[in-house]
């Protein structure tokens, strides 16, 4: 998990429903909620998803202070509208720089919240949920159907989790040893059904058997801004909107370094294909009156592409971390 770099907004309301598919998925929202299934591909490959329903708000308001790590609300006790040993999701909702920012909180007392690395431009609006769970979103009793690992052994026959940890990847599977333990664990057997998994993040997959198998994801929808944290030469994000996120629309190009020669050398955008066979890399080309938008790597026109529920954004331009923001496509604002 990435923490206290990141940051977001989002509040839902409105009743549309809308049914979509994109290369990865089938989506169907009624009003600001719905389920999004997923497709995990089986016979050994890796699918990269990201988490696009989110858990409701547990308390919006609008933060009056920020003193070293704690960011304030004095109309709000925290102890009471917040549950000891969950990590919440804190979202800047309103409009200064730091809108779109998602940051993880994981303790508070009275109306301050700890948060690394507060910033003045936190004190603003906000709003807050939890993060969903491994069991949560592939459930305690591996309802995915996950090929479980039956020894505690591993090895190449079990299915793998793969979650980013800011340093790399860190791996789960589901043991099932009987009545000697079932549930979700790390690689060290450590018991982790409840980690937390942050929606700015995707998540690798790994199924060794022979069937695909359909991941049922639901919440809510989120429709403002995202900030997703670019702190890595491969950095894995979520895509965060369900459904009619493009290239074009996202606004990614607005925070990406452009390929200015048609050559490479900028940011790139790599969209998993359908089949988990690898990716396709997509560039944002600034090339003056010849032409400028997405393009990708035999320079066709790519504007139009649907970004899946995870993609990979690759840092080659400075090289240096930075904040990717992207928005939810225009017709989100009648949700």
């Amino acid at each position: 998990m990435k923490a206290t770099t990141l940051k977001k907004a989002a509040l839902v309301a409105g009743s549309l429903s809308f049914l979509a598919g994109s290369a990865f998925s089938q989506t169907a929202v009624s009003g600001a909620g719905g389920y999004e299934t997923l497709t995990i591909r089986g016979e050994g490959k890796f699918t990269t998803i990201g988490l696009r329903l989110h858990e409701p708000q547990v308390v919006s308001g609008t933060f009056d202070s920020q003193d070293g790590s704690s960011l304030s609300d004095a109309d709000v006790n925290f102890d009471d509208v917040l549950t000891d040993g969950t990590r919440y999701l804190v979202e800047i909702t309103g409009g200064t720089s730091s809108e779109g920012t998602v940051i993880e909180v994981d303790s508070w007392s009275g109306s301050d919240l700890s948060v690394d690395g507060a910033a003045a431009d936190d004190v603003t609006d906000y709003t807050i949920r939890a993060a969903k769970t491994i069991n949560d979103v592939f459930g305690a009793d591996n309802s995915l159907g996950l090929s479980p690992d039956t020894t505690g052994a591993g090895g190449a026959s079990v299915g793998k989790i793969f979650v980013p940890d800011g340093a790399g990847f860190k791996s789960y599977s589901y043991i099932d040893l009987g009545q000697a333990f079932q549930g979700w664990a790390d690689s060290l057997l450590n018991p982790a059904g409840d980690t937390p998994l942050n929606y700015v993040d995707a998540i690798i997959v790994n199924e060794p058997g022979a069937e695909d198998l359909s991941l049922v994801v639901t919440g809510m929808v989120k429709t403002s801004p995202t900030v997703l944290p670019v702190d890595q030469l491969f950095t894995y994000v979520g895509t965060v909107y369900p459904t009619g996120s493009t290239l074009a629309n996202s606004g990614l190009s607005g925070s990406l370094t452009a390929d200015t020669t048609g050559a490479g050398g900028g940011d790139s955008v790599y969209v998993p294909k359908d089949d988990a066979s690898g990716y396709t890399r997509y560039q944002f080309l600034d090339l003056g009156a010849a032409f400028s938008g997405w393009a990708d790597n035999l320079l066709a026109p790519s504007d139009d592409v649907e970004l899946t529920s995870g993609v990979v954004i690759d840092q080659n331009g400075t090289g240096a971390a930075y904040n990717a923001v992207t928005s939810a496509p225009d017709f989100y604002a009648d949700l």
